[in-house]
Parts: C-alpha cells; sequence; structure tokens
C-alpha cells in the first residue's frame, strides 16, 4: 500500500527508494504455481491521483511453462488473461478527461521444435496465435467498440557455439594464465503478419514504454499486448568471450555482445536496420574492470547512447570508478521516446584512512552546460559492533536553488540495514528510505 499526499514526498525524504522507482504502485498479487503452470491474480488501483495509472480490476494470468508434448520433439507454452482495466492519467490541476476503460480477455499459445544438427548447430522453428477480446470502452476519452483482434505468428532462432583453447598463451601484463575464445553467433527471424486490427483502433492499457534496450521480439516475452503490429524481422546476435584461468577459475577477460534488427518491412518512422547494440567487458586484472554499453544510429551516423565506466580496485584501501554516460536527446511525439538527453561524467572514490575511519566523495558533472550537479561526501566510522555514516550531499536543481542534505546512519554489525558494498553500489541509500 503506496500512499502519499504529494508527488514529491518520496524523492525528499526517502531518496533511496525514489531513485529505484519514482512511482511506487499500490497492489495485492497471489499466485500459485504448479510444475508446468501457474495462475497469478493481480489488483491495482489508483490511489495516487496525482500519478498515471492502468488499474487492474483484477488481472487474473494463466501461464502454460513450456513442456514437451509427449515423447515427440513438440514443446508447448501458451500464457491467457482475462480482466477489467482502466487507463487513469494524472489529474493535476483538475480531473483527467482522458481516462477510459474497457474488459479484456487474451490467449495465446505456441508450439516449437528444438532441433540439434551435426551436433552444434541449433535450429528452434515455432508457430503461434493469440485470440484478444475487447470490451466496449467507457469513459470520457473512450474511442473504442466492442471488438476481437487475431495474432498469427512464426519464425525460427539459428543458433551454434565454437571455441578454441591456447594452453601455452601465458601473459604477466593480462594476467592470463592460458586462453579459450567461445564464439556464439545467433539468428532470430519473427514474422506476425497485420493483425486484423492495429493498435490506433484498440484501447491501449499494455503497450510500449521507452527503453534504452532493444524490446524482445518474440510472444510472450514481448508483452505490450495492446501495441501488437505486423513484423518481419532478423535479430542478428554475436557473442566473443575470451577466458583465462585467474587463482585456479576460470574468468572472462574479454566479454563482447553485439546486436541488431533487420526489418525487412519497417513500420512507420522506421529504418531498416535498427541501432547496433554493442556490451563489452574487459577485465585486463582482477582489480581492473571497464564497462562499455553503447548504441549506435548506422542511418544517421550517430551514437544514440553511450556508458562507459573505468573501475580501479587494487588493493583495500581505495578505490575509484570513473564513468560517462552521454544520451542524444530524443524528442518524438511518441510513447517510446526517450526525452531530453545527457552528458554526464561521474566519480566516485573510496579510501581507508585505517581500520576505523574511511571517506567516500561521488561528483557528477553535466558536460552539456559545465554543471556540478551532484557532490556526495561520505565518512564513515567503525565501531567494533555497529557502524557510523555521516553523509554531506550539495546537489544543484537546476531551478535556481540548491538541496543541501545532512544525514547520519547507523548500523549494527549483527543486524547490518545494508549488505556488503551495497552503499558503494547504492550509496543514496545512506540519505534516506534504503
Amino acid at each position: 500500500m503506496r500512499y502519499q499526499n504529494d508527488p514529491r514526498v518520496i524523492r525528499e525524504f526517502f531518496e533511496g527508494e525514489y531513485r529505484q522507482n519514482p512511482q511506487p504502485s499500490t497492489f495485492v498479487e497471489a499466485n500459485k504455481l504448479w510444475d508446468n503452470f501457474s495462475l497469478d491474480t493481480y489488483v491495482q488501483p489508483q490511489v495516487n491521483d496525482f500519478f498515471e495509472t492502468v488499474e487492474r480490476l483484477p488481472d487474473v494470468r494463466l501461464t502454460g511453462f513450456r513442456q514437451q508434448l509427449g515423447d515427440s520433439y513438440f514443446y508447448y507454452e501458451s500464457e491467457s488473461s482475462a480482466g477489467y482495466y482502466r487507463r487513469r492519467f494524472a489529474e493535476t490541476n483538475g480531473p483527467a478527461l482522458m481516462d477510459y476503460s474497457a474488459a479484456r480477455a487474451d490467449t495465446y499459445h505456441q508450439v516449437v521444435m528444438p532441433l540439434n544438427f551435426f551436433g552444434w548447430l541449433n535450429f528452434t522453428p515455432r508457430i503461434g496465435g493469440r485470440f484478444t477480446y475487447y470490451g466496449e470502452a467507457r469513459g470520457p476519452g473512450a474511442m473504442t467498440d466492442e471488438d476481437i483482434r487475431g495474432v498469427f505468428n512464426t519464425g525460427a532462432e539459428l543458433s551454434t557455439k565454437a571455441s578454441r583453447v591456447w594452453p601455452g598463451a601465458h601473459n604477466k601484463l593480462f594476467d592470463t594464465d592460458g586462453l579459450r575464445h567461445i564464439i556464439q553467433p545467433s539468428l532470430n527471424y519473427v514474422y506476425v503478419p497485420a493483425p486484423n486490427k492495429p493498435p490506433k483502433e484498440l484501447p491501449q492499457f499494455d503497450f510500449e514504454l521507452p527503453s534504452l534496450r532493444l524490446l524482445p521480439l518474440e510472444f510472450p516475452d514481448y508483452n505490450a499486448i495492446d501495441s501488437i503490429d505486423s513484423q518481419n524481422v532478423f535479430r542478428l546476435g554475436l557473442r566473443n568471450r575470451l577466458q583465462t584461468k585467474r587463482d585456479g577459475a576460470v574468468e572472462n577477460l574479454v566479454d563482447w555482445q553485439v546486436f541488431t534488427d533487420w526489418r525487412l518491412v519497417p513500420h512507420h518512422r522506421q529504418k531498416t536496420f535498427a541501432d547496433v547494440y554493442s556490451d563489452l567487458v574487459f577485465r585486463p586484472r582482477n582489480w581492473l574492470a571497464l564497462e562499455s554499453v553503447t548504441r549506435y544510429d548506422i542511418n544517421s551516423g550517430n551514437w544514440t547512447m553511450s556508458y562507459h565506466t573505468l573501475t580501479l580496485q587494487p588493493n583495500e584501501t581505495w578505490s575509484w570508478s570513473l564513468g560517462h554516460f552521454y544520451l542524444r536527446d530524443d524528442l518524438r511525439t511518441t510513447t517510446t521516446a526517450l526525452g531530453v538527453g545527457n552528458n554526464l561524467i561521474r566519480s566516485a572514490m573510496l579510501y581507508r584512512l585505517n581500520e576505523n575511519w574511511g571517506f567516500r566523495a561521488v561528483h557528477h558533472f553535466e558536460a552539456r552546460d559545465g554543471r556540478l550537479e551532484e557532490q556526495l561526501y561520505t565518512i564513515y566510522r567503525d565501531m567494533r559492533s555497529w557502524t557510523g555514516a555521516l553523509n554531506l550531499r550539495l546537489r544543484d536543481n537546476r531551478d535556481g536553488s540548491d538541496d543541501f542534505t545532512i544525514a547520519v546512519t547507523f548500523s549494527i554489525k549483527a543486524f547490518p540495514r545494508f549488505g556488503v558494498n551495497s552503499d558503494v553500489n547504492n550509496p543514496y541509500s545512506l540519505l534516506g528510505g534504503g
């Protein structure tokens, strides 16, 4: 149960919670699990009228996990749901005039056939279909009548994995004791002909939301039920791993994944090729890690997003993490637009003065306009049976005012409030509500 008297109370007094979930929901959920099926009942009302909410009154869902059909090569999976839904928009300056509600029943069934050829080639064709009933929408924003939609889908996934070992490869600089290269190419084809009813003619309760990542292609992983449209696309993927032995254990020296979509029939505002996504982790030493997550628009030749971090932890005395996050402006008038971008540089340094005292400093610098948006300083004190922390934070709110925060946190070691290193990964938990 999450009731707020205003939309900013969580941000101002429980910042740790706000950064994890800026719009907490109120819900009741009950689950029943069997070997091959699960039954879920979910009820979600709008408790805070200043937050847009899709009410589910209720949403009942029966999921059939992938299971073998007898002794055949076929596997079956399904997902069926029914409920009454109300999309209620935020009420900031009076009653919302666009609210609408409708009943919906949806059922999806799919059969897949996992096959392996030559002992190294995996091929999984699939075929499925879904049937969705929509009741007549009601409310001031209602624009749809009672309707029925049918969706057919098919496709196949092709993948393999190959490796090679160089047991004599040794290098002191990169701390390698033998090398193993693993390469995993994959190709996933999805074909969905145009449904008999396009999304614009259906009430939108489960719709696409902004995402920095590629959305799933396959059903039921793609769960924006009301936004389902035609698809004729290949998802191309390639993963490379370079592994070595360190301290008797196998570790990834390099882990690099690249993937994109090749749309044979692009939708409106889509290009033939989606952005190219790259996820790279490079660990040249146990104490040194470089991570890179990028998204490149090959159509315009621009970077849509890039996130890079360098982490050094050479000993127990100090550690330093330096990161850069760039996001290009995306001001399209669609539900998936990412909004105003960023060009943010982040630094976090932790230094242990001795066994009893420690110090950490975190800075956020926005390079677009040269603002030091945030400064966070923490002093730690270990008092044997319990620990304490004094936090000082100065933040530029960009509205003409600065926010200065002082927080004192205590934790008993026998019953710690925070797990080991949790405050390093999430320092805002020390400012309240973590």
